[in-house]
Order: structure tokens, then C-alpha cells, then sequence
């Protein structure tokens, strides 16, 4: 996708891979069109008509200004000021895609408009282009003056250009040309990256790609009940199993997953996080299904009700964690569980939300407390969430993972009231991290084992 695209959260590119991206394509496009492009200014500059008819006009068609070119100066006239024509496309596809990129992001950042939308991208698209034009028109000025002479050469070298450029018509020849290159330059390539985006989006639309990638697909779950259902996603086909839901629950959810702007999203939000919090093993999944809506909605109304309404109740519950964990363990552990699966799904530029780094932090830490420690779903969970994120969240903020592990290190050498399986997930998480967040195969062989028995 060319552009700042918000529902690619693990996609989308870095401005240095849009850079090269960008450089690489002008550098290819201009080796194969360099001979039309001479072509073109030959016709550009010639007085007399393109025809057959004037006996002066020394071009009168392409194949024939092709045939002449190659005859009185060989097969490498077609390349004449190739190397600053290359300058100026691998920097201006450069500048160009870069600027592109970082005004769409800017747009999604800075405002409520969808950084998607036609008009964003024509309005970016267009500046992008007068960003690069400004960047390198010294180099087009150049790249003109070299494709435009034939023989005798009047520019020997680029630097010599230059230099006679500079010397007998001022710095500002450089720049000649520059107010109605721009004037044609923004509506054409904002049209350009507009209609780019949305006839990708319509060929998408008629032309859906096998399985069914852009949409939701229900399907009964032959291996369970008659009124088990498991819901397909955008991501890598994955499943959601909602059996457990009640019957309009789960047309809910359905609907969300498949039409997003036809039902209540944060009412959707509540009824995930409410059905997470009393259902360890939906909690466990729950971040995929939530993942798959947010996609949904984006791409159908690029908004983001749900991923609001769901940061929301997520904050509240977090707010009120300890009293939670007073009132049901089985809840708090939900809860974790559920939150480390978002932390784990959700993420911005390729990379985990922060807003959600502290508040996972935070749990752990409560799981890894002197009287957490001494109850086994607890340590349980931490082991798992760790095992799920820890590599994560240490990228993030190691100075916290240091001190967490300072926590479970304590927990298992001072082990009042804790149990033996509670110290065996202690020290095997211990030396996960230890190991670069791996399991060896001794340790999986030594663990598992005893796990096991």
C-alpha cells in the first residue's frame, strides 16, 4: 500500500524501506522510458510542424525520429544526460514517497479525516510531488539541457554544464521553468496517488482474494454441536470460537466481525471484555477477534469506535484492579490474560501501543508480589503472559523487565508457602529470559517433563 495506511498494524513499511522503494522504482522507470523521453524534447524543441508535409522539419514521427537519432548519433543518444536524469528520478521518487508517507501519517495523526480518503491523498499526493520537484529541479534543468543538444555538444561534462550554467546565466537558471512545472505537477500526481488508492480498494472489492482474506466468513463448526459456530477473520484464517456466547450475542459478534458499522461497537467492547473477564480460555483468544474488528471498521469507515471503546473499558477495569482481584482471582487472571493478548495484537507502526506497556507492566508486577506468588493460578499466568510478551515489553522498557525479574528472582529464593510446580514456572522463566526469551531443547526436555509428571 503506497501511503500511511492505519489498519496495517504490523505492516505497514519504515520511512527508509519508502525511501528506497521510491528510488529504486525511478531509477528502473527511467533506463526504460530515457530514449521516449529524448524523443519528446526533440519534438518540444523543434519550430517546425511534427509532419511529413513541411520539408524543414527534421522529425516528423517517433519511429522515424528514432531511426534518425540512432543514424547521425548512435544508439547512445537515447541515453544523453542519463546520469543526471538518474539523479533526478531515484531523488525524486525518493523525496517524493517519503514526504507522501510521512503527510498521511501526519494526516491520521493530526486530525479526524481518514488518512485513506481520495481527497487526503490527492491533497498529499500533490504536495508530495512539489516537495520533490523542489528538491531536484536543478537536476531536471540539467537533465534537459544535456537530452535537448545534439552535435556539436555545447556541455562536454555535467560539472561543465554547471559551471557554464552558472557563469553566463545566473544561479537562478537552475530554477527556470519551476511556477508551471509546479502548477502541472500537484493535480497531476495527486490524481495519480488518489485513483491509485481507490481502484486498488475497488479491485479488492470485485476481485476478493481466495478464502475470502477481506471479509468475514461464518461457518457451523461440524465437530461441535449444531449451534457451534467458529468465525473466520482476516487474519491468516483464523478462528474464533463464540459457542459459549448466547444465541443474539453471537450474531453480534458476527455482525461486528463482518459489518462493523451496522451494530453498537462499544457495546461490542463491553460484551468482549465483560465475556473475558468470567472465561479464561475466550480471554486467551479474545485479542485476535478484537484485532479482526478494528480491521474491519477501519477499512469499511476508516473510524475507530471500537479500539476507543475497548482502550476505554480496558483503562476502567485496570483502574480497578485490585478490587477485582479481591472479588474473583479467577477474574483477575482473565483480565491479565486478556490485556497481554491485546498488548500482544493491537499494535502502531509495527510496533506494540504504549499506552498499554505501563498498565501490562503493572499487572505482572502485582503477579509477581510475595502473596501472588504463593497461589498457582497466578504464578500460572505470569509464566504464560511473559512467555507471550515479555520479549516485548522488554524491547519497550528493559529497565522494568530488570526490575520485575528482581521480583520473581526474590519469589523463588525465598519460597515461603510456595509450591513446588510454583517454583519450577519461576525458574524456568528465569532462565527463558536468560536464554534471549528461547527455550532451549534441554530446558523444554527438563521442564515440560516435570510439568508433565
Amino acid at each position: 500500500m503506497v501511503g500511511y495506511d492505519p489498519r496495517a498494524d504490523g505492516r505497514n513499511v519504515s520511512n527508509l524501506e519508502v525511501a528506497v522503494a521510491g528510488s529504486v522504482s525511478g531509477l528502473v522507470t527511467r533506463v526504460l522510458i530515457s530514449p521516449l523521453d529524448v524523443i519528446k524534447i526533440r519534438f518540444q524543441l523543434q519550430i517546425e510542424r511534427l509532419s511529413r508535409s513541411d520539408p524543414n522539419a527534421k522529425y516528423h514521427g517517433i519511429l522515424q525520429a528514432g531511426r534518425q537519432i540512432l543514424q547521425e548519433e548512435g544508439p547512445t543518444a537515447f541515453w544523453k544526460g542519463h546520469i543526471p536524469a538518474q539523479l533526478l528520478s531515484i531523488g525524486y521518487g525518493a523525496v517524493q514517497f517519503l514526504s507522501f508517507e510521512v503527510l498521511t501519517e501526519l494526516v491520521h495523526r493530526a486530525s479526524v479525516r481518514d488518512a485513506r480518503d481520495f481527497s487526503v491523498h490527492f491533497v498529499c499526493g500533490g504536495l508530495s510531488a512539489c516537495v520533490a520537484t523542489l528538491t531536484v529541479h536543478p537536476v531536471d534543468v540539467l537533465r534537459t539541457r544535456f537530452a535537448a543538444q545534439g552535435e556539436p555538444r555545447v556541455y562536454k561534462t555535467l560539472r561543465n554544464a554547471v559551471v557554464t550554467m552558472y557563469r553566463t546565466e545566473g544561479p537562478l537558471v537552475f530554477y527556470k521553468g519551476l511556477n508551471p512545472t509546479l502548477i502541472a505537477i500537484f493535480p497531476y500526481a495527486g490524481f495519480q496517488f488518489s485513483f491509485y488508492s481507490s481502484l486498488k480498494h475497488a479491485y479488492e472489492w470485485a476481485m476478493p482474494a481466495e478464502g475470502k482474506k477481506n471479509g468475514a466468513v461464518i461457518s457451523p463448526n461440524l465437530g461441535k454441536s449444531c449451534c457451534s459456530w467458529i468465525v473466520m477473520g482476516e487474519p491468516r484464517r483464523e478462528e474464533y470460537k463464540i459457542q459459549s456466547f448466547d444465541a443474539v450475542t453471537q450474531q453480534l459478534l458476527k455482525t461486528a466481525l463482518k459489518d462493523p458499522g451496522a451494530v453498537d461497537l462499544e457495546k461490542v467492547a463491553n460484551v468482549i471484555v465483560d465475556h473475558s473477564l468470567q472465561d479464561c480460555v475466550f480471554s486467551k483468544e479474545a485479542g485476535r477477534m478484537c484485532y479482526a474488528i478494528i480491521q474491519a471498521e477501519s477499512k469499511q469507515a476508516g473510524q475507530s469506535v471500537f479500539r476507543r471503546g475497548l482502550l476505554n473499558r480496558l483503562q476502567q477495569e485496570y483502574q480497578a484492579r485490585e478490587q477485582l482481584r479481591a472479588r474473583s482471582l479467577q477474574g483477575w487472571v482473565c483480565y491479565v490474560t486478556f490485556i497481554c493478548n491485546i498488548f500482544d495484537y493491537l499494535r502502531v507502526n509495527n510496533m506494540p501501543m504504549m499506552a498499554l506497556v505501563n498498565p501490562v507492566y503493572d499487572c505482572l508486577f502485582r503477579l509477581a508480589q510475595p502473596d501472588s506468588l504463593s497461589k498457582e493460578e497466578e504464578v500460572d499466568c505470569l509464566v504464560l503472559q511473559l512467555h507471550r510478551v515479555g520479549e516485548q515489553l522488554e524491547k519497550m522498557n528493559g529497565q522494568r523487565m530488570d526490575e520485575l525479574f528482581v521480583l520473581i528472582r526474590d519469589g523463588f529464593l525465598l519460597p515461603t508457602g510456595l509450591s513446588s510446580l510454583a517454583q519450577l514456572l519461576l525458574l524456568e522463566i528465569i532462565e527463558f529470559r536468560a536464554a534471549g526469551w528461547k527455550t532451549t531443547p534441554a530446558a523444554h526436555k527438563y521442564y515440560y517433563s516435570e510439568v508433565s509428571d
